[in-house]
């Protein structure tokens, strides 16, 4: 079988449930987006009594909560040292509640979610001999804080990767790897279960204040509010133009081989962990519940045909991997990832709508948990998110990416030399 321009985590699940009919003309609570923290918000909300309507512009099921790596990952981009210093005790507290994201989806995935989870572990490889100080220095770091965290050595990695492509490892423990799309089908399921209005291909295109609360616009009439909640991530668009602007939307693509025997697996990933490596232009890659390899990554920040990007990582993914030489790519396709200025996920308000954004590729555990906390907060059951508390900058010239981007990817190339 030749490749296919599909998402394999979609073909794997029935779609979502959905709610017939154009959404009610007032709700409590408006939800923009039915992604993780969409659907999360909608169902804290739901559960307490509140009237909920959920937005979704495309099909639900469609966007980056279904075409990830379904990598469960408690990150942050910096090591809890390095949180405190520059934040003082709001990096203290950013630090923790990353964990408890993770602790927050974990439970949601070994409960009340179906999706295939396992606690897998990750492994952050080094491209570059330069980079093994670092990775050192930030494993004691992270098992100074009491985590199961260890560097691997070069000459250890055999038993952890079959690969000799890098030059040492941190070995997280906590990590999992999940399939995506079964994940954002249970969030939906549970958030309708509770009894929000989920409507799908039905886009919100303006937001206007009324009152004390919101009067949203969307291609099936108006609906009244309270609150609004925003959470398009790297699909932000005209609806909030101050959150587009804090949100640089860049394509990551993912390839997939064929099933695969076990020894073959084995000689890849004995532990079935989830790799991720030091570039800017990283690669990320496991083995996925039906015994395949996915690979994901970038070789730019330019946009780039799919046949093009397929091509790259396949040639990538035998270098690192010759095991797989012949062996048939059947899947690819490609997503945003909301990267922000500081590389931290944001929360917070904007003209009094509530939004969740900037997950920087650990979306799965970070914007589950946004959304859960947004809707708390919206109940005053909890405080907002610590990261609500970080300014929230605006991409420089933001209208002129295209113009600056390739200038951008020179340098982070130029970074990620071996």
């Amino acid at each position: 079988m030749g490749v296919v321009d599909r998402v394999l985590w979609i073909e794997q699940v029935d779609p979502p449930a959905v709610d017939d009919g154009p959404p009610a003309r007032d709700a409590d609570v408006v939800v923009v987006g039915a992604g993780y923290a969409g659907l999360s918000a909608a169902r804290v909300l739901a559960t307490a009594g509140r009237s909920v309507t959920v937005l979704e512009k495309e099909r639900l099921g469609w966007g980056a909560h279904a075409r990830n790596g379904g990598m469960v990952i408690p990150e942050l981009k910096s090591g809890p040292r390095t949180l405190r210093t520059r934040y003082g005790e709001l990096g203290e507290r950013m630090y923790r509640e990353v964990n408890d994201a993770f602790d927050h989806v974990e439970a949601l995935a070994t409960g009340e979610i179906d999706c295939d989870y396992e606690r897998t572990g990750q492994l952050h490889l080094a491209h570059a001999a330069r980079l093994v100080p670092h990775l050192r220095d930030l494993a004691a770091e992270h098992a100074g804080e009491g985590e199961d965290v260890v560097f691997v050595d070069r000459d250890e990695l055999a038993g952890e990767i079959g690969s000799t492509a890098f030059h040492g490892a941190i070995r997280y423990a906590r990590t999992g790897g999940l399939h995506p799309a079964r994940f954002h089908a249970g969030l939906a399921r549970l958030a309708r279960a509770a009894g929000a209005r989920i409507h799908d291909r039905c886009a919100a295109t303006r937001l206007e204040r009324e009152g004390a609360g919101f009067r949203v616009i969307t291609q099936q009439g108006a609906i009244r509010a309270q609150d609004v909640v925003v959470a398009t991530n790297a699909y932000a668009d005209g609806l909030l133009p101050e959150l587009r602007r804090r949100v640089l939307p860049i394509s990551s693509f993912i390839v997939t081989t064929e099933p695969l025997d076990a020894a073959t697996l084995d000689a890849i990933s004995p532990r079935r962990r989830m790799f991720v490596d030091t570039k800017n232009f990283l690669f990320y890659w496991r083995t996925t519940p039906d015994g395949r390899v996915l690979f994901g990554g970038r070789r730019s920040l330019d946009d780039v045909p799919l046949d093009a990007a397929r091509a790259f990582l396949v040639a990538s993914l035998r270098r690192i991997h010759p095991q797989l030489a012949g062996r048939a790519v059947t899947h690819q396709w490609s997503g945003h990832v909301a990267i922000t200025l500081d590389r931290l996920p944001h929360a917070g308000r904007i003209r009094g709508a509530w939004y969740a954004t900037g997950c920087n590729g650990s979306g799965v555990a970070t914007n589950t948990w946004l959304g859960h906390r947004i809707g708390q907060a919206i109940l005053g059951e909890a405080p907002p998110p610590a990261v609500a508390e970080l300014h929230h900058r605006a991409i420089p010239a933001h209208g002129l990416r295209r113009t600056w981007l390739p200038a951008v990817g020179s340098w982070f190339r130029w970074q990620d030399r071996s």
